[in-house]
C-alpha cells in the first residue's frame, strides 16, 4: 500500500470498526472529536477543473487570432484593422489574468491542487488539441507527436540520469562552517536535493519550440496542397506548440525521480488482512521491517500487541530503533526514503488506511518538539474545529498549566510557536487528549515539561487507560514508568525482551538483563552485540569478545538439536554483571543435558588440539568457569559462570608497577 504524494488522489477507505472499548458516555467523557486524513473536496476538483478548461480556452483564442490578422489585416492593408485585432487580442490575455486570479481567489488554501490540477486538466486538453488537429489532416498534428514523443523520451532519459546538480557546490574550508552549527542555512542549502534535473526546463522549452518549427512546416505543406488556407499555417504550429508544451508540462511533473522531488514519501506494504485480525482489539503489531536507503534494516520483524487500556513503554540505547517504532506506527508515509512492511492495526483498524470521510482518530503521535502551526494559540488547541472543541481543549490544558488565567493568555497569542516550550507542549497534550484517539504514541513527553505537568499527565494516562485507550512510551521519566503494565526492550531495532513492565524493572534493579528470539543461527549477530552491550568500559574488549563467543557457542549447541516442531521456539539469555565473573544463563524447550553428553563433551575438551575445532558444548566447558544444567518450568537451562576483569584495576596495577620501577 502507498500513499499518494498528491492530496487530490487520496483514496477513500471504508471506515473501520469502532475503535472506543469501554463506552465513553458511561463515564461522562465526551465522544471523540471525529476527524480525516489529508484529502480534497470533490467541489474544489469540479471547480479547478472549470478554470483550467478556462484558462485553456483562452490560449487557445490566442492561437486562432493569427488567422484574422491574415485574412483581414495583411488583405486590406490599414493600420484600423490592424490596431482592431491587436486590441481584441489584448482581451484574451486580459481574461486569462482575470480568470487566474479569480480561480486563486475561489480555491484559496489549495495552491497545490490549483497547479497540479491545471496541469493535468492542460495536458488533456493538448491530447484533444492533437486530436482535433488529426480530424483537419494527419499531418497538421505531426508536430505535436513530434515535440511530445521527443521531450518525453528526453525527460524519461533525465529522470534515471542520477548525477544531479547541487544547489550549492561547497568548498572543503567552508565544510567546517556549517558543520560545526555555524551556519544553518548553508547546512540545509548544501544538504537539500534538487527537485530535478537542471536540463528538465531546457527540454521542455526545446521540445515545444520543435513543435512550433514542425507546425509551421506541416501547415506550409498543407496549404501547398490547398487543404487549408495559408492563413491557418501560424496557427497550426502554434496549436501544436501549446498542445505539446501543455502535455510535457504534466509529463514533467510526473517523471521527477524521488532523489528529485526533494521529499519522497516511504515505501509502505501492508499484509492482507484476515477475518482474526479485523476481530482483534488493541494494538497489535506484525512483522514490523523498516529498511532505510534499501540496505540498512532499522527495525527487524517487529511484532507485539497490548490489551485496550494498557500502558507501554519502549526502552532500548540510543539508537535502538525506539522512535522510528513511533513514526513507523502512526505515519509511515513521512519515512523518506525508507521501505516500510507489515501490519499495525489498533481494534481490528488498520493504521496505515487513509481515508477521506470523517471517523474516530485512530492516533496520535506527541514528539519531542510540538507540532504546531504559525496561527493563533486558540487555533492550534482547538485543531481548527470550531468552539466546542476548543472549550474541551482548555479544559484538559487548564488540568496542565493549573491557571485558567495561563490557558486565556495562550489562546489569545497570536503566534503559538512563539510561546514557551513548556506551554508549546501542553497545548500538543491537551489537544491530544482532546481529539482522543484510540491509540496514544508519546516519544520522550516529559520533555519540556515541569514536575507538576509530569504529574498531571500521569493523571491523565491513567483515566485515558480506563477508557480503554492504548499508549506507546518513550521516557526516562520514573513516574511515567511506573504506571506502564508491559516494556518492550529494542537493540539495534530487533526485540530483546517484552512482557511485564514490573517483572522487567525488578530483573533490571537486581542486575538481570534478558534477550529474547528466534532459536536460530540468523539471531547470532545480534546475540553478540547483545552482550557486547553490557561492556562499556575502556579496555572491556576482552571480555567482550570472550562472553560473546560463549553466548554464540551456547546458541549453537541449542540450535544443533533444533528439528520438527522444535524449530520456531525462542531461546531465552539472561545476563548479570558480578565482582571478578558474569553468569550467562541459557533457556531453551529441550530436555536436560544427559550426564554422558557432559562426559564427551568433558573428554573432548581434555584431547583437544590446536588445528582440531572443539563441538559448542566442549567449548562452552573450555572458556566457563562453572557450568550448572538444570529444568525450569520444563525449559532447559544452562547456566554458566565466566571470568572477567575490571580493566580500572588493571589498569592500576600497571601504573604501579611503572611507578616501582
Amino acid at each position: 500500500m502507498t500513499q499518494d504524494t498528491t492530496a487530490e488522489n487520496t483514496r477513500a477507505d471504508a471506515a473501520g470498526p469502532a475503535d472506543a472499548v469501554l463506552p465513553i458516555e458511561s463515564i461522562g467523557e465526551a465522544s471523540p472529536v471525529l476527524a480525516s486524513d489529508r484529502t480534497v473536496p470533490g467541489a474544489v476538483l469540479v471547480v479547478g477543473s472549470a478554470f483550467s478548461i478556462g484558462t485553456y480556452l483562452f490560449l487557445v483564442c490566442l492561437a486562432v487570432l493569427p488567422v484574422f490578422f491574415a485574412s483581414n489585416a495583411l488583405a486590406s492593408k490599414g493600420w484600423l484593422v490592424a490596431g482592431l485585432l491587436t486590441l481584441i487580442g489584448t482581451v484574451p490575455i486580459l481574461g486569462l489574468m482575470i480568470f487566474d486570479y479569480a480561480y486563486m481567489r475561489a480555491l484559496a488554501g489549495f495552491r497545490f491542487v490549483r497547479t497540479f490540477a491545471a496541469r493535468r486538466i492542460h495536458a488533456a486538453l493538448g491530447v484533444l488539441t492533437g486530436l482535433i488537429l488529426v480530424l483537419v489532416h494527419p499531418v497538421a498534428c505531426l508536430a505535436f507527436l513530434a515535440g511530445t514523443g521527443l521531450g518525453v523520451f528526453a525527460l524519461r532519459l533525465l529522470a534515471r540520469w542520477r548525477e544531479q546538480e547541487r544547489f550549492w557546490d561547497f568548498l572543503p574550508a567552508e565544510a567546517a562552517g556549517f558543520l560545526s552549527g555555524r551556519d544553518h542555512t548553508g547546512y540545509r542549502i548544501a544538504t537539500t536535493p534538487t527537485r530535478e534535473h537542471a536540463l528538465a526546463g531546457t527540454i521542455l522549452v526545446a521540445a515545444s519550440a520543435l513543435a512550433l518549427v514542425v507546425g509551421f512546416g506541416a501547415g506550409s505543406y498543407l496549404a501547398n496542397g490547398e487543404i487549408v488556407d495559408s492563413d491557418a499555417v501560424t496557427t497550426i504550429a502554434l496549436l501544436n506548440a501549446l498542445a505539446a508544451f501543455s502535455t510535457l508540462s504534466f509529463a514533467r511533473d510526473r517523471m521527477r525521480s524521488p532523489t528529485q522531488a526533494g521529499a519522497p514519501e516511504a515505501i509502505v506494504r501492508a499484509a492482507p488482512e484476515t477475518d482474526e485480525a479485523v476481530n482483534e482489539v488493541g494494538l497489535v503489531v506484525r512483522h514490523l521491517n523498516v529498511v532505510s536507503g534499501g540496505t540498512r534494516s532499522l527495525l527487524i520483524d517487529v511484532g507485539f500487541s497490548i490489551e485496550p487500556g494498557q500502558i507501554l513503554a519502549i526502552d532500548g540505547d540510543s539508537g535502538a530503533g525506539k522512535s522510528i517504532l513511533l513514526r513507523a506506527l502512526a505515519d509511515p508515509f513521512s519515512l523518506t526514503g525508507m521501505q516500510v512492511e507489515g501490519n499495525a492495526a489498533v481494534n481490528g483498524r488498520d493504521l496505515w488506511r487513509r481515508q477521506s470521510g470523517s471517523d474516530h482518530l485512530p492516533v496520535v503521535h506527541i514528539m519531542e518538539e510540538p507540532l504546531l502551526m504559525p496561527d493563533s494559540g486558540a487555533a492550534n488547541l482547538g485543531c481548527y474545529m470550531g468552539s466546542g472543541v476548543l472549550e474541551r481543549s482548555k479544559r484538559n490544558l487548564e488540568k496542565l498549566v493549573y491557571s485558567s488565567e495561563i490557558v486565556s493568555e495562550i489562546c489569545a497569542a497570536p503566534r503559538a510557536t512563539q510561546l514557551p516550550a513548556l506551554q508549546r507542549k501542553c497545548i500538543e497534550l491537551a489537544r491530544a487528549f482532546t481529539l482522543a484517539p484510540s491509540l496514544y504514541l508519546l516519544d520522550y513527553p516529559e520533555h519540556f515539561l515541569g514536575e507538576k505537568q509530569i504529574s498531571a499527565l500521569v493523571s491523565r494516562l491513567k483515566e485515558e487507560a480506563r477508557l480503554g485507550r492504548c499508549c506507546v512510551l518513550v521516557t526516562r521519566n520514573r513516574a511515567l514508568l511506573e504506571i506502564c503494565d508491559k516494556t518492550l526492550v529494542l537493540q539495534e531495532g530487533r526485540i530483546v525482551d517484552f512482557g511485564s513492565a514490573e517483572d522487567i524493572r525488578e530483573r533490571k534493579a537486581a542486575g538481570w538483563s534478558r534477550f529474547v528470539a528466534e532459536r536460530t543461527l540468523d539471531v547470532e549477530e545480534y546475540l553478540e552485540n547483545w552482550i557486547r552491550s553490557h561492556f562499556r568500559r575502556p579496555g572491556d574488549e576482552p571480555n567482550k569478545r570472550k562472553v560473546a563467543h560463549v553466548a554464540s557457542e551456547l546458541l549453537a549447541f541449542s540450535c544443533s538439536d533444533v528439528s520438527g516442531p522444535d524449530s520456531g521456539k525462542s531461546i531465552v539469555f539472561e545476563f548479570k554483571h558480578f565482582e571478578g565473573h558474569c553468569i550467562l544463563r541459557m533457556q531453551d524447550v529441550e530436555a536436560p543435558i544427559s550426564s554422558s553428553t557432559l562426559a564427551r563433551a568433558t573428554a573432548e575438551l581434555k584431547r583437544r588440539k590446536d588445528s582440531v575445532r572443539l563441538s559448542p558444548l566442549a567449548s562452552v566447558l573450555g572458556n566457563t568457569e562453572d557450568v550448572d544444567i538444570g529444568t525450569d518450568f520444563d525449559r532447559r537451562t544452562i547456566s554458566v559462570k565466566v571470568a572477567t576483569f575490571d580493566p580500572r584495576l588493571k589498569q592500576a596495577e600497571t601504573a604501579d608497577e611503572t611507578k616501582g620501577t
